[in-house]
């Protein structure tokens, strides 16, 4: 049995403290339907629970990074005494609750914690014990975007002429970004647009796995319009519908109670690659509204029945793993029953779950990923697109800033070359 508390995957412990970190989870604004992409002006929320006996003392360090999610070494970006927070928030477990002892739960940036975001662009913050900073207790990830350029996305429904259907039920997203055509190097708000070249298309809470539309990739599914001119478009053709998520209510304690294993109403579940599922949260868990001792954690046994072994390994992905295809949610065949199970524990509430077929390589990593082949594929499913526009700034050493973003939703319904499209500011 492996055993997993979160909404993110155990992380190494402190061993001076014996801290463990579970439940983590990364949204905007204080809004957990919003997925960790912020306007500067904008929060970022983090909460997380414990089990230690005493509250440990414990600091989140927030860090720039590239669009790739590489840490800049880059002290005028990560400034010690405005990317550190050492006064964070928490409350005891209510009573009833067995799986953790204090929930902390704060929003960034904030005058207690006299943390700053000087900068757009991507983040990783890291939670650490005060006492052992060396170890890394848990990691999350977020985005802040500017509005220094004015963006427009368009999604249509497509059909992708290599494709046979379902599979052929494409979006096609197009990002037309207005630059300033004058650039001044001494202004800091001045933007070169020759060095805006890539651009991001987020699908729900998949941050760290974007559609990217990049001038200098070699990808034959993007497209980049108008590369030397101030305003240009970036266009990406091959992004699959999918399915609407499936989803884990854990909600009711009488079909749930604590401290009893959780089968779901309803399962094993089966393949859905011919079968449109009902409307979904985009991604999203819904747990705020559980308290008391309807808030602590639950065993799960999931169940999935395949006519036949797929070819690939099998995995569970949700906001328990951050939409991350990841090896320790591998499901494994029953000899007894031939469905394919996992258990894991999860805070109770509504959780949006699918299944992704993959191969782990010689890292760990889960490559080859197939997202549709168990789920399907229709233009029906609606998804939440973010844009974001990247800007490689050459002051500071040179980093990636988002200039600007734009959110939208696709069509919704089954007919070929229907679109929507929003512009922001």
């Amino acid at each position: 049995m492996i055993k997993i508390f979160s909404i993110f995957p155990f992380i190494a412990l402190s061993l001076c403290a014996q801290v463990e970190i579970f439940g983590l989870r990364t949204y905007a604004n204080d809004d957990e339907y919003r997925p960790p992409i912020i306007a500067q002006h904008e929060q970022v929320t983090i909460e997380f629970d414990v089990t230690t006996p005493l509250p440990p003392y414990l600091n989140i360090i927030f860090k720039h990074a590239t669009k790739d999610w590489v840490v800049d070494d880059n002290i005028f970006l990560n400034y010690q005494s405005k990317t550190r927070s050492e006064n964070l928030s928490y409350s005891a477990a209510p009573g009833g609750v067995y799986h953790y002892t204090y929930r902390y739960k704060n929003s960034f940036p904030n005058n207690r914690n006299f943390v700053e975001f000087v900068y757009s662009g991507n983040y990783i913050y890291t939670i650490v014990n005060r006492d052992a900073q060396e170890q890394i207790l848990a990691e999350g990830k977020f985005i802040i975007a500017e509005t220094a350029v004015s963006a427009t996305m368009k999604i249509e429904n497509k059909y992708h002429p290599d494709y046979t259907s379902p599979m052929d039920q494409m979006n096609t997203v197009s990002v037309f970004v207005s630059i300033p055509s004058e650039y001044t190097a001494a202004d800091e708000k001045s933007i070169y647009h020759a060095d805006v070249k890539t651009v991001d298309i987020i699908k729900n809470w998949s941050i760290e796995q974007p559609a990217r539309i990049d001038a200098d990739d070699r990808n034959t599914e993007t497209f980049v319009e108008d590369l030397t001119k101030p305003s240009k478009t970036f266009r990406k053709r091959d992004i699959p519908a999918g399915n609407e998520y499936r989803r884990m209510d854990i909600s009711s304690p009488s079909l749930y109670p604590n401290n009893a294993l959780v089968v779901l109403k309803g399962q094993p579940d089966v393949s859905r690659y011919q079968w449109q599922s009902k409307p979904d949260a985009n991604g999203a868990s819904k747990l705020k509204a559980f308290t008391g001792a309807n808030s602590d954690y639950l065993e799960v046994e999931m169940r999935l029945r395949l006519a036949k072994p797929p070819k690939q390994k099998l995995f569970l992905v949700g906001g328990f793993t951050e939409w991350k295809v990841l090896p320790e949610y591998e499901l494994k065949a029953d000899s007894t029953t031939g469905l394919f199970m996992l258990r894991l524990w999860v805070r109770r509430g509504v959780h949006d779950y699918q299944y992704v077929l993959g191969d782990v390589d010689e890292l760990g990593e889960v490559t080859h990923q197939d997202w549709v082949a168990l789920e399907g594929n229709d233009w029906r499913t609606i998804n939440r697109y973010t844009a974001l526009v990247y800007y490689h700034d050459q002051r500071l050493g040179g980093f990636d800033r988002v200039i600007g973003y734009v959110r939208g939703r696709n069509p919704g319904t089954s007919e070929n070359n229907k679109s929507t499209t929003v512009t922001n500011p």
